[in-house]
């Protein structure tokens, strides 16, 4: 067996630590923008309209952070009238507004059904892990389960979203007949990681079949 080269070794060394160094500082950079982001969204729009009010009356102007309270708040507010029978007429009265509006009403009506599927705890959204057989036959596809649905002929179809890699926000909605669809017992995370890592992060066992309560392996379908 022919021995790597000093030189060889120097550089494969030198990438697999760079490697490590991305892995482990991408994700960082990535979460520092998107919580700046996050920040200028919340923080922006608020701050700038109250300080162009305050500029006309008391020429004063308010600190960075101040708009990001305030909307903050206004959101508890909101989640508190939400919550009791008074403040949820008010806000349902508010939404009845919105749907007479013709093209606001699509927004808002998309708008809110993002969001509200976006809520929803993972394990209610992504209800296990499955394999299907996409895009041909012979090729397998990771999937999530997002859903059962039963057709007129008593037949049980499965409802899998199919994420796309690197980005799984981004994917397929598809129905398929229970018995095509590959149940395994990964976790939901545990795909996602290997979703977005591309297959780099993945198991190095795939348990098929649903976990029972014993821990024993049942197969899907």
């Amino acid at each position: 067996m022919n021995t790597p080269s000093l030189g060889r070794r120097i550089w494969h060394h030198i990438y697999s630590r760079m490697l490590t160094g991305v892995v482990f500082v991408v994700p960082l950079i990535l979460t520092i923008w998107v919580l700046q982001l996050l920040y200028n969204l919340l923080d922006g729009p608020l701050r700038s309209l109250l300080n162009a009010m305050l500029r006309y009356t008391f020429r004063v102007e308010l600190p960075s952070g101040v708009g990001l309270v305030l909307t903050l708040l206004a959101l508890y507010v909101t989640g508190i009238l939400a919550t009791n029978m008074l403040g949820r007429r008010f806000l349902e009265f508010w939404e009845s507004l919105l749907q007479k509006m013709p093209i606001v009403n699509s927004i808002y009506n998309a708008a809110r059904q993002v969001v509200r599927t976006l809520s929803q705890p993972q394990e209610k959204a992504f209800q296990r892990v499955v394999l299907i057989e996409f895009p041909s036959k012979g090729l397998w596809t990771i999937a999530f389960q997002v859903g059962m649905i039963q057709t007129s002929d008593g037949r049980e179809w499965v409802r899998v979203y199919v994420p796309t890699t690197p980005n799984p926000t981004s994917g397929f909605l598809q129905f398929l007949p229970k018995e095509s669809v590959q149940f395994t017992s990964i976790p939901v995370d545990e795909a996602l990681k290997m979703v977005v890592s591309g297959g780099i992060l993945a198991p190095e066992r795939l348990d098929m079949g649903l976990p029972t309560r014993s821990g024993e392996q049942t197969q899907g379908g």
